[in-house]
């Protein structure tokens, strides 16, 4: 999935090519009146006016080839008070219901939310609820049904704290591709998820800049006098791997983090042996 953050004000996008529009209704916004010049606010005034969209968190109204508007799809989808957890229930929704159509290229409009005002944490949750509403395991799956959609534009005015939205993206760009990274892997069979194989994926990611890895084998750790960790492997055929990944990217006055997983890629017993509750 391909992310962009561009300068779109909501008078101007009724003109921008795209496969579906999806407009975020805040109660303010809502209660603003309509300029007659913008086919998009005309539609979301004429939508509460009939009824046919309330303000109430999650209502979605889906509009085909609406008069005056590029995008042949417009998905109206209420946030209510533009809450953290009803914009993120509100995107996750809207994403979600395209994933099935012949959609390619949608534009998140997040304007009507700049009374609140626009954050840079809200540009990121809304960069992860996309990333989190589109992922589908498909690894070892037989038959998939490929994801049609590859890019997601998020509209936001021309701010003065366009810099910090900016970081606020990266941040979710970030974010979205470590997860969806995680899920990847915790959602394979154990086959497919081998201590040489995860230390695999690690070594890729040991490409990327300001990463470097460290694999240890058997060999290595028995040096290292990791008794624990070497019964623990004996459960399994699997010949063990410690994995050490090093993050420089950081200020040298930054004190460093240090994240230890528990690594184990196998069922070693503690789940079948604990009572049903």
């Amino acid at each position: 999935m391909d992310f962009e953050l561009k300068t779109l004000p909501l008078a101007s996008l009724s003109s921008e090519k795209a496969d579906a529009l999806i407009i975020l209704v805040s109660d303010e916004f809502a209660a603003k009146e309509a300029p007659t010049e913008d086919p998009i606010s005309n539609l979301v005034a004429l939508a509460i006016k009939s009824g046919d969209l309330e303000t109430k968190p999650g209502k979605l109204l889906s509009t085909y080839r609406t008069a005056g508007i590029a995008a042949p799809r417009v998905l109206l989808v209420a946030v209510g008070d533009a809450s953290a957890k009803n914009i993120r229930s509100a995107i996750m929704a809207a994403v979600g219901s395209l994933k099935t159509c012949n959609v390619q290229r949608v534009i998140l409009c997040l304007d009507a939310l700049a009374d609140f005002p626009l954050s840079a944490e809200i540009v990121r949750m809304a960069v992860v609820a996309c990333s989190e509403a589109t992922y589908a395991y498909a690894t070892t799956k037989s038959k998939t049904n490929p994801l049609k959609l590859q890019s997601i534009v998020l509209a936001v005015p021309n701010l003065k704290n366009l810099n910090a939205l900016k970081v606020g993206f990266d941040k979710g760009v970030g974010l979205a591709k470590g997860i969806e990274l995680a899920k990847e892997w915790g959602n394979r069979p154990a086959n497919h998820a081998t201590p040489t194989l995860l230390a695999q994926a690690a070594q890729e990611l040991g490409k990327l800049p300001n990463l470097s890895v460290e694999v240890l084998g058997p060999n290595e750790v028995a040096k290292l006098g990791m008794g624990s960790f070497m019964a623990v492997a004996q459960g399994t055929a699997e010949p063990l791997r410690f994995i050490v990944l090093h993050y420089e990217g950081a200020t040298k006055t930054d004190a460093p983090v240090v994240l230890i997983g528990k690594g184990i890629t196998f069922d070693s017993g503690g789940i079948s042996i604990k009572p049903s509750a």
